[in-house]
């Protein structure tokens, strides 16, 4: 059955409009739905252990990304050791997709503002409630993420106002790179004439 499932032209049957980067990006909005769903409410002590398996997932992925990036760069046998460790790098990103990136990266800063909560649960923020959920704090680094921090939710201490400042630089650089890749800038300056 596998091998019948790898002879359909699955081209043919995805519409001519619908790109991959469309698809991909249905999926991040899929995960984005799914986690801003989840109901239970957590308390400072269930913080602290949602914190614990966050660090144990986050060590875990490195790992195994670590792992896979050593794999590839012992196959760019033609390359330098710095260069096949780039390559292998950036392989990875682009079979990773934008899901994965994007959900990584989502999550990556709502354990950041669980923790910041955690840490001082009656400062952190205002607009909580007094036992929110996960997806509060999701909500808050997504939003945050796209340079908009959501309009209930306020970072009220000092180190939830600096992780708000730092995500929406690194959101913004994320963006400006990924926009920036469909442009090709070597091309223009070689087509320009010498001086």
């Amino acid at each position: 059955m596998i091998e019948d499932l790898r002879r359909l032209p699955l081209q043919s049957l995805r519409p001519a409009w619908l790109t991959r980067g469309a698809i991909r990006l249905g999926v991040l909005c899929g995960f984005v739905v799914v986690i801003g769903m989840a109901r239970p409410r957590i308390s400072p002590d269930a913080a602290g252990w949602i914190l614990v398996g966050g660090g144990f997932g986050t060590g875990a992925g490195a790992l195994a990304f670590l792992a896979a990036a050593r794999y590839h760069a012992a196959r760019f046998s033609l390359l330098d050791r710095s260069e096949r460790v780039v390559s292998a790098v950036f392989v990875l990103l682009r079979r990773t997709g934008l899901p994965v990136l994007g959900l990584a990266f989502f999550l990556f800063w709502t354990f950041v503002y669980l923790g910041v909560w955690w840490y001082h649960p009656t400062e952190a923020f205002t607009g909580l409630d007094l036992a929110p959920r996960f997806a509060d704090f999701f909500y808050y680094a997504v939003s945050t993420a796209l340079i908009s921090p959501p309009q209930d939710i306020f970072a009220h201490s000092r180190g939830a106002r600096s992780a708000t400042m730092i995500e929406m630089l690194t959101g913004f650089a994320l963006l400006a790179a990924y926009l920036s890749s469909f442009v090709d800038w070597q091309r223009g300056r070689s087509s320009q004439p010498p001086r």
